[in-house]
């Protein structure tokens, strides 16, 4: 029994962390991310110290989901400076139909 609980911990901690990502390549000068979008409520936005995005889109809805990804940067002289809006969509497949007709055979 102790065994069993141990993999299926392993197998939701794996599942937990393989959540899709969002994900920029290094920007220079860039302190934070703006994402937009129809329906869009914004999760986890995290900007690592090379200034790159990773935003957390498992809540996102099933279908196509159409973002708009801005870069920008807080001064305290000059405020908020912001980059074109870049557009980004992906496709969240549906969930599987429900399994028919399960039985037992011999």
């Amino acid at each position: 029994m102790k065994k069993i609980l141990i993999v299926a911990f392993i197998m939701f901690a794996t599942t937990a962390m393989a959540s899709p990502f969002l994900v920029s390549d290094p920007a220079t000068g860039v302190t934070l991310y703006k994402i937009t979008g129809p329906a869009w409520t914004p999760s986890a936005c995290g900007i690592a110290p090379d200034g790159s995005l990773k935003a957390d889109v498992s809540g996102a809805p099933v279908g196509t989901t159409q973002l708009t990804v801005t870069a920008c940067n807080e001064d305290a002289v000059w405020g908020e400076s912001c980059s074109d809006p870049v557009p980004f969509s992906f496709t969240r497949p549906a969930q599987p139909a429900i399994t028919k007709s399960i039985r037992l055979i011999q």
